[in-house]
């Protein structure tokens, strides 16, 4: 099973005029959240992890099993003890009732992940709801990307040692966009335990290490990647730092020009590829990373 169903946008400024002008619009609605002087936490509907949650509280059997097998090898989340499975769900929903915006899917994501969609959606009917396309500035003529000017980012990321070789050449990997213009970095990698490489630490064992980390941290702005660790850890920056942050998920590694197998079909994101992206570093390819969508991120 796949984590995730990643949106091919092909040709997307044909037959998908709804979209467009809902990505323009939360575009928009994104870079004014980020301007204001309050910290925004812009959520997203995850994949797996979300429907694994679904099952389990709402008492759905029939996938509760396969989407547990799906949760450790695709998000990395291991539930070694009695009440872990629980705790997780119960954790990763309460993190969107945190949430000052969040970012829904539509097409055929929607088509897998409608009915935790769904549910998260009767059960946050105050919290505004965004394109989850907005998330990526490439796609937008407006985007938001220039609200982040002289701004000092934290980025979380399994791929940091790759970003930080690539932080020179922004310019050249969007050419004639603002993009990180003038903008200072943290890096930081969550942990990596998915395709069976968790050392044998339950999913709170790993959390209880790595949260201590942020702690230190100064920045104006998180971008997060972290697999099924990544709604949680921003709530945390959230609630906890008072700061602002977006969970950005797997199309993170694209801000930095780092291609990977998932976009090869895509047209729209091809067409942004030139010679100054990579494919992550050799170093950051887990054991066993091929089990995870046949190697998708790399």
């Amino acid at each position: 099973m796949k984590r995730f169903f990643y949106p091919n946008y092909n040709n997307l400024n044909h037959g998908h005029d709804h979209l467009l002008m809902a990505l323009e619009n939360d575009s928009v609605t994104i870079y004014n959240a980020l301007m204001s002087k309050t910290p925004i936490f812009i959520g997203r509907i995850a994949g797996v992890e979300l429907q694994t949650a679904h099952d389990l509280l709402q008492g759905t059997v029939k996938t509760l099993a396969q989407h547990i097998k799906a949760l450790e090898n695709n998000a990395g989340i291991y539930v070694k003890y009695d009440g872990s499975l629980h705790s997780y769900a119960t954790k990763l929903i309460e993190s969107y009732n945190k949430c000052t915006h969040i970012a829904e899917w539509n097409g055929k994501v929607y088509e897998i992940t409608g009915l935790s969609q769904e549910w998260i959606r009767r059960r946050t009917p105050r919290i505004p709801k965004i394109t989850a396309l907005a998330l990526e500035p490439y796609y937008a003529e407006n985007s938001w990307m220039p609200a982040l000017f002289q701004k000092r980012i934290l980025i979380i990321h399994p791929f940091v040692e790759t970003f930080e070789k690539q932080v020179p050449k922004l310019n050249e990997i969007f050419p004639g966009r603002s993009w990180f213009e003038e903008c200072s970095f943290v890096f930081l990698k969550p942990p990596v335990t998915l395709a069976g490489n968790h050392g044998n630490k339950d999913w709170e064992e790993q959390m209880d290490e790595f949260l201590p980390k942020l702690d230190p941290l100064e920045f104006d702005v998180a971008l997060i990647a972290a697999g099924g660790y990544g709604m949680m850890i921003s709530e945390y920056l959230y609630t906890k730092r008072n700061k602002s942050v977006m969970y950005i998920g797997g199309a993170l590694q694209l801000f930095f020009g780092v291609i990977g197998r998932r976009w090869f079909d895509n047209s729209d994101i091809m067409k942004l590829v030139n010679d100054s992206w990579i494919r992550p570093a050799a170093s950051e390819r887990p054991p066993n990373h091929k089990k995870v969508e046949k190697g998708c991120y790399w």
